[in-house]
């Protein structure tokens, strides 16, 4: 009864294969049930020690980053990983357990998009290329107890069990964990450190996981003798001279029970079950070690595979290694890894010879590099994870040099182009396993650049520097514009004034804005030179006479540095200086009329109150004479007699003192202006009689003249009556988003069409200039134009980024979108 249990029943088996052929879920065999218990169990407990290191390992990262920014998405993913260890670890075990239901798969191979990237829920190569390594090398590894294991299982369900449904297999168990945490917002290192602990603690432990799940179908009398009839199977073909079946062949990936090859041939010979060709890796053929697949690739590189002339061609490695493997008679299947880097440097090659930003004759001569880069991705597995590996940076810099060149008449003898061409062909003949020569011919190929972009630099320095100057002349113009505008408005000035500024002040702005800028302080001293030049004419006299008399020495030496640093015409400086003479000395006697004049009116005043206070006297000699005498002798008369009111004797004597002292004020103000030297002849004071001062606006403030400049706009070229675009138009924002260095494909025509870069943006006029490969100015556009060019498609930027990773990027996007597709 004790061995009853060790008895498959053949009817359970049949049970299973006729539900399991119905869709419905299958109802597992007691051995497969238990199996399933026991060794989900055994991941769970695996999966709790993965937590706690996880835990260190995050927390010792965290107190190291390098910058705010990384150590806060560290703690972040601590806290939350804390949070959520328990529903991931459910998770896991459901993946896993949902596993051995395993369905009658399709006939026809998966597609590469739906099931080889299936571990890509996001845009990070790294993941992937971590998730895909662990893998492989745990099929590497543990490939004699996996293939015992599916051997086992294969008597127990109803469909073929094999490496790739294995529902104990590494990439279930791999994908299993990655699908359990995927929706959790983790820091990249963080989720890269979660991957490698889980290498660490679960995948590089397997072989005791899956000799403890062969021991668990032993004990259950599922093929006991298996590994002793494996044995005796390889003792008998080492007797009889003929290969074992290789159960532990270093490959990257696992293998059935099969016939073997003869070393160093990538295959079988082919026999009835197996014709020539390569055969699906579900037929149980011992994949290919990774070094006869490089030797098959090597040979196929050194062939003519690629049509003449400047043709695009796409390889399909997959009929190249048929039509070989049929040729040589031998029959060889693809382990699981090397095939999806296969496809996956096929679809990057795809959208290389696809990119617009090349020329088709430069496409032509990057895909022959095909078959050297797919050697090196199989050889080297963090090709696709390293962005400084060699031959990606080759790949970039060849791109990166061809952008924009265009092809001639004689495109064959273009020095880029033959620099590009040599390249390749000793890609093709010289590289074998040795990734130096990447390497080597890198650092050849910017050496070229280096001499190429120095004659260009010259160029288009000139054209740069040329636009600048005179987009710094017109917006001096303006500037300098704006400040005399904002001075001389609304003013009458006197002639020698505005001769002062339209002749020489207008000019030392100008030279000063081009020179120093407007934010400099020769600026600031120049503008303000030109503003107390208006205010001195303009000031109200005599309350500003004072002031005026302080400013003219400092004015007087900042007009004589202008004029020198001008070189001006010495006979017109001294007019300028004498007629400005003239003007200040009409103002300083202006100031002197109207002191005279306010002392009359003073004088006057105190007359009419005293006949006011003495017609109340009922002396009528008094009042004569008060109306027959000058206002003097009356106030001391009054003065000196007693009979007089006191109070209005006090204040008139009071305001009679203040009007002396006011003239004799005046009078010094007078003297010390004759004293004031202006260049020419000495200075001399004329009293001209002035009736009345013009009427006066208010000169502006230092703060008024720089928001004039700040406002300031320069004139911008003719648009040829170009609508303008509301201010949210994408293709008008994305003129303020276009960086220097850009490429563009410009359109003019039908029959003109070409490339050039974006070399400079000239701020001050809003004029943007194109150049081509060499240097030459080809194109210029104000930023009304440029958005009017991108919106009709006339000018379309070019993708110039790093080639490689741009077609990685694209592929790993499309892989993400079939994906969400399909789910």
């Amino acid at each position: 009864m004790s061995e009853s249990r060790k008895v498959v029943s053949l009817s359970e088996k049949s049970g299973a294969r006729n539900i399991s052929a119905s869709g419905k879920p299958a109802v597992l065999p007691a051995a497969v049930t238990m199996l399933k218990e026991k060794a989900t169990a055994q991941l769970l407990e695996r999966i709790k020690t993965l937590f706690g290191k996880v835990d260190d390992s995050l927390f010792a990262m965290a107190e190291r980053a390098h910058g705010q920014e990384e150590q806060d998405g560290l703690f972040q993913a601590l806290r939350l990983l804390r949070v959520e260890r328990r529903n991931i670890a459910e998770q896991f075990i459901k993946n896993v357990s949902r596993a051995f239901q395993i369905r009658e798969e399709e006939k026809s191979e998966s597609s590469f998009a739906s099931d080889n990237l299936s571990l890509v829920h996001n845009d990070d190569l790294e993941q992937l290329v971590a998730a895909d390594t662990m893998v492989a090398t745990a099929k590497r590894d543990f490939a004699e107890p996996l293939t015992e294991l599916c051997m086992r299982l294969d008597t127990l369900y109803a469909v073929k069990v094999y490496d790739k449904n294995n529902p104990l297999g590494p990439d279930v168990i791999c994908d299993a964990f990655v699908e359990a945490n995927q929706d959790l917002d983790l820091h990249i290192r963080a989720r890269l450190t979660l991957l490698k602990k889980f290498e660490q603690v679960v995948m590089l432990q397997l072989r005791d996981f899956y000799e403890f799940c062969n021991q668990l179908l032993v004990e259950q009398g599922v093929l006991p003798s298996l590994r002793e009839q494996q044995r005796v199977a390889r003792q008998r073909s080492a007797y009889n001279g003929a290969p074992a079946p290789i159960a532990n062949a270093p490959t990257g990936g696992p293998s059935g029970v099969t016939a073997g090859g003869q070393p160093g041939q990538g295959g079988v010979a082919a026999t009835g079950h197996f014709p020539p060709g390569l055969v699906p890796a579900a037929a149980g053929v011992t994949p290919m070690p990774a070094g006869d697949l490089l030797s098959h690739l090597g040979a196929l590189q050194s062939g003519s595979h690629y049509q003449g002339g400047s043709a695009v061609q796409l390889l399909n490695v997959g009929e190249l290694l048929q039509q070989r493997l049929v040729d040589s008679n031998q029959a060889a299947s693809l382990a699981k890894v090397d095939s999806d880097v296969i496809k996956l440097v096929e679809m990057l090659f795809s959208f290389i010879l696809e990119d617009r930003s090349l020329a088709t004759q430069i496409k032509s001569l990057l895909g022959r590099l095909q078959l050297p880069l797919l050697k090196v991705a199989i050889a080297d597995k963090s090709f696709f994870s390293k962005g400084g590996h060699p031959a990606r940076k080759l790949l970039n810099e060849l791109a990166d040099a061809a952008t924009g060149w265009q092809a001639g008449d004689n495109y064959e003898s273009d020095p880029l182009y033959k620099e590009i061409s040599q390249i390749v062909e000793r890609v093709l003949n010289e590289f074998d396993r040795d990734i130096n020569i990447f390497a080597v011919l890198l650092e050849s190929l910017r050496e070229f650049i280096v001499r190429e972009r120095k004659r260009a630099e010259m160029l288009e320095r000139r054209v740069v520097d040329e636009a600048d100057g005179r987009a710094k002349t017109q917006a001096a113009r303006a500037r300098v514009a704006a400040v005399m505008d904002a001075l001389v408005a609304e003013r009458d000035l006197p002639q020698v004034v505005q001769d002062w500024l339209n002749k020489v002040w207008n000019n030392v702005l100008f030279l000063t804005c081009v020179k120093e800028g407007t934010e400099s302080d020769a600026w600031n001293r120049d503008v303000r030179t030109a503003r107390d030049l208006v205010w001195s004419v303009q000031a109200p006299m005599p309350d500003s006479r004072k002031q005026l008399l302080s400013l003219l020495p400092v004015l007087q030496e900042r007009l004589r540095e202008g004029i020198e640093a001008l070189s001006y015409n010495a006979f017109e400086a001294r007019t300028l200086f004498s007629g400005l003479k003239e003007v200040y000395r009409e103002r300083f006697a202006l100031a002197q009329q109207l002191a005279e004049q306010r002392e009359r009116e003073v004088a006057e005043q105190v007359a009419r109150e005293v006949r006011a206070a003495t017609s109340a006297e009922p002396t009528s000699v008094v009042a004569d004479n008060v109306a027959d005498k000058p206002v003097a002798p009356v106030v001391e008369q009054e003065t000196a007699a007693d009979g007089g009111p006191a109070g209005v004797t006090e204040a008139t004597v009071a305001v009679t003192e203040a009007v002396i002292a006011e003239a004799v004020v005046t009078q010094e103000v007078i003297t010390d202006t004759a004293e004031v030297q202006l260049p020419g002849e000495p200075a001399e004071v004329t009293v001209e009689a002035v009736q009345a001062e013009p009427q006066e606006v208010a000169v502006p403030q230092m703060e008024e003249l720089e928001q004039a400049v700040a406002e300031a706009e320069v004139a911008a070229p003719e648009q040829d009556g170009l609508a303008p675009l509301d201010e949210n138009d994408p293709h008008w924002q994305m003129t303020f988003r276009l960086a220097q260095g850009s490429w563009f494909e410009l359109k003019r025509s039908e029959d003109e069409q070409f490339r050039c870069r974006l070399a400079a943006v000239i701020r001050d006029i809003d004029q943007f200039i194109f150049v081509n490969r060499n240097g030459a100015k080809v194109a210029e556009f104000a930023r009304l134009e440029l958005a009017h060019a991108l919106r009709s498609a006339q000018l379309m930027p070019l993708d110039d980024g790093m080639l490689f990773e741009r077609a990685l990027q694209s592929v790993i996007g499309n892989v993400r979108k079939k994906r969400s597709e399909q789910r």
